[in-house]
Order: C-alpha cells, then structure tokens, then sequence
C-alpha cells in the first residue's frame, strides 16, 4: 500500500494513503464517497495492519466543511470506524492527548494540516477545504491549543499534506472576496492570470495562519504535490467530479 509518510519522531505515526489504481476503488478510504463500502473497511483494514494497529483504534469524523474542533478520547475508540453515521458529528478538526488512538481527515483536493507537541504529546487532524480555510479552521484550532491545553506553538511540528496546488485552484467572485475578508493579508496567495482567471493558494494560506501564531517555519513540512493535476497516486474531486478521499492521519505511539 502506497502513503506518504511524515514522520518527526518514532513516537508518532502520520501520513497521507495515496490513490493506487491497483487496489479495488484505487484505495479510497471515505465511507462517505464510495461504491462499496466492504471495499473501504477493507482498504481501512489493509492500512491499519501496514501501521501495525487494530481498526478499532481509528477515530473521525463526519466531516462538513465546518470550523468545528473537537477533543478526542479514550472513549470515542472506534467512532467512524465502521459505519460513517458513529463519526463525530458536524466537525472538521480532530486532537487528542491519549496515546494509541489514531485520528484522521478525509480529503481529495482540500488541505490536510496535522500537527503534534512533542512536549505535551497532543496531536492534531485538520480539514481544510476553502470553506474551512476561510473561517480560519487551522488559526481556530491553534489557538486552542495554545489556550486550553497550554501548547506553546514554537513547539508545534506540523505538515500540510498533498493539495490542490495555487496553479490549478480557479476560484469565483464570492471565494475571492471571503479570502480577502480573512484576518490576515491574503493579497500573496491570491493571483490574476491573464486571461482574467483568479487563483488561490490554500495551501499557501494554512502555512500562513501557522506562522502567524507562532510555528516555526523549520518545524512545518508542506508537501508539494498538486491533486488536480493528472496522476495516478491523487484523488481529485474537482478533476473528476467522482472521486474517492485519502486519509491523512496520526497517532502518537
């Protein structure tokens, strides 16, 4: 089975599961965005014996496009594991402290961040569509973070996962203008091709809501590879339409 792999230290396991034509529904791993959902459990079952852990330690959630964070623990083992209907409702961004419990976000196109503290051991999974990334998903979970669970952010290790890229994310009017009324100045990550066409860098914009609150450029790896463009190890909704999901994930060991 095909991952990328992000990996700051043997007490954490992270990464992203690729699209891989040889494996039944080219290893989609979305309940939610699939044909069969025996072949997704399998898949699921396939990459949890790869990471040497049981599926019942998996934990996600029924992801809509929201600014919703929720804590994770020992007792939501399993939630969306095997039927998408137990995932945690209504959210889009995942942590927990406890050790052995692995979250994980769904995504094809849209920005996946995961975080982790060595020092306090907390991890994190992030959903980062537009909508997310202009309601500031990743700032909002950061800061809390930093207020609830005393994480200090220049301790933080984060990666931003395979995306669509700023070359190839065409946005409209009403996308422009919820980017430009974001905290921060936006105005590097939007660009005006000749012919009239905006494009926006969503991963560019996660990087930056990082870095304003404190993350250090050297701790934040930010994977380069555009989903949209053609290649068989990406999902891409916007080039396809239908599409399954990779799994970003993490789990501290």
């Amino acid at each position: 089975m095909n991952n990328i792999q992000w990996k700051y230290e043997d007490e954490i396991l992270a990464g992203t599961t690729l699209r891989d034509p040889s494996l039944p529904e080219n290893n989609n791993m979305a309940l939610h965005a699939c044909q069969d959902q025996e072949t997704v459990l399998n898949n699921r079952a396939a990459l949890s014996e790869v990471l040497g852990i049981q599926p019942s330690q998996w934990t996600f959630a029924m992801q809509t496009h929201s600014d919703h964070i929720q804590e994770v623990t020992k007792v939501d083992a399993g939630r969306g594991s095997i039927r998408f209907e137990d995932g945690i409702p209504n959210c889009d961004a995942l942590y927990t402290k406890e050790k052995n419990l692995a979250i994980g976000i769904f995504h094809a196109d849209c920005v996946p961040v995961l975080l982790y503290d060595p020092f306090t051991g907390i991890i994190a999974a992030i959903h980062s569509g537009w909508q997310g990334t202009v309601q500031e998903i990743t700032r909002k979970c950061v800061e809390l973070l930093i207020q609830k669970e005393q994480v200090n952010p220049n301790h933080l290790m984060a990666y931003i996962g395979p995306a669509i890229a700023h070359r190839s994310f065409e946005i409209g009017e009403d996308v422009i203008a919820r980017i430009q009324a974001m905290s921060f100045d936006t105005a590097p990550y939007l660009t005006l091709l000749p012919n009239g066409k905006p494009l926006a860098d969503n991963k560019g914009l996660n990087l930056q809501m990082l870095l304003d609150l404190g993350v250090e450029r050297d701790h934040i790896i930010v994977n380069p590879n555009d989903t949209y463009q053609k290649n068989d190890a990406f999902f891409s909704y916007r080039r396809d339409h239908a599409c399954g999901r990779h799994l970003s994930f993490i789990m501290r060991k």
